[in-house]
């Protein structure tokens, strides 16, 4: 607090990193593997994502018990004025598993590996840059909402990736890093008794109100759902989270928005009887030098994949939420739909992408001014 007195609030400014030459990143020099999707419409969506997940829940620990599990990545990129899906495995064998798992669930999908461009979109010198990292409001043992808790009317993917689209020589980016949690993450401090099961015995037990004439105010209804909710947590399967944003545009004003836009949506996993959602924090310092920075950091983070912990769990099913391949049920324009059927499944060792020649994709490229050319 006395250092945000000192700074001011965190805001959205879009600032230029001072690069001398393009940023660039090229899969050969990339860590792991990038692979990006082309979904066919017709899919389960955040259910098969669950699946998806799991797949790839796959815990390891040194001699000491330390989790030293390998990281990964789902990734939307709006590039080139269309939106992109990704998924950026730790190995190869992750990369199989992926490869694997989206042809076997998402039929008629098309899954590879990214082996030229860039790994990352490019940065030009004189391009603003705009960013942010999401937290959850409370601990993570209060669940965030997903499709088997509150089920929501229709994918939140819908307004995020609608918040992505910018004009056509401008990017965003969201990404979501997960690596798997051990088993035992619900069992808290023994030492501190903040495990899953103490916490919905103080929630059921009532909450003390008061200070010169302190009182227990009786648990209510909601106290006792959310207990039950939070109870539920115990034994599922779960990932450590990042979930980063960043809006880059020749234009100021469009990266700000972008990026204030696109963090702002993640609003709509809100779980109102847990309380628990996520806030976003924008990259930022009140001195431009310090700001341009932290973003330069932010942008190398995401390029780079990395993992920090900001004490982010989700299960799988709050993941899938946030990092799934949508359906049909999202009406973006301008998505990279794949169109055509093509078998059960694409083969693992799938070559190059070539780029598509259907005219459903000329069709949606001007659904939207926005997206092409427009604001």
């Amino acid at each position: 607090m006395f250092s945000q007195l000192l700074s001011g609030n965190p805001q959205y400014d879009a600032t230029q990193l001072e690069f001398e030459e393009p940023f660039v990143q090229h899969p050969e020099s990339a860590p792991g593997i990038l692979l990006r999707i082309r979904p066919f419409k017709e899919n389960q969506g955040v259910v098969d994502g669950a699946g998806l997940l799991q797949s790839v829940h796959d815990v390891t620990t040194n001699f000491r018990g330390k989790n030293t599990s390998d990281h990964h990545s789902f990734e939307v990129w709006f590039d080139e004025g269309k939106i992109k899906f990704y998924m950026h495995a730790a190995t190869e064998a992750a990369a199989d598993k992926f490869r694997r798992r989206v042809g076997n669930n998402y039929a008629n999908s098309e899954v590879f590996p990214v082996e030229g461009g860039a790994a990352f979109p490019v940065i030009e010198p004189d391009e603003y840059v705009a960013g942010a990292w999401l937290e959850m409001e409370k601990l993570p043992y209060y669940p965030i909402r997903h499709h088997n808790s509150e089920e929501w009317e229709t994918d939140p993917y819908g307004e995020i990736t609608s918040e992505m689209l910018s004009l056509d020589d401008s990017k965003v980016i969201t990404q979501v890093v997960f690596r798997p949690a051990k088993q035992s993450w619900t069992g808290g401090d023994r030492f501190k008794h903040n495990s899953v099961d103490d916490l919905a015995h103080a929630l059921r037990q009532g909450t003390s109100v008061g200070w010169l004439n302190p009182r227990t105010r009786p648990a209510s209804e909601k106290d006792k759902q959310a207990a039950k909710t939070i109870e539920q947590q115990r034994g599922q399967q779960a990932f450590h989270v990042n979930i980063r944003v960043v809006a880059i545009s020749a234009d100021k004003d469009e990266a700000e928005a972008r990026a204030r836009g696109v963090a702002g949506m993640f609003r709509k996993y809100y779980n109102a009887i847990t309380e628990q959602g996520l806030d976003d924090t924008p990259v930022w310092h009140r001195k431009e030098a310090k700001r341009a920075s932290q973003l330069k950091q932010h942008v190398t983070r995401m390029a780079d994949r990395e993992w920090t912990d900001r004490r982010m769990i989700m299960t799988v099913d709050e993941l899938a939420g946030v990092a799934h391949i949508p359906n049909n049920e999202i009406e973006t324009p301008n998505i990279d739909w794949r169109y055509t059927q093509r078998g059960d499944r694409v083969p693992a060792d799938a070559g190059q992408y070539e780029p598509p020649t259907d005219s459903g994709d000329a069709n949606e490229r001007n659904a939207d001014n926005r997206g092409h050319n427009g604001v």
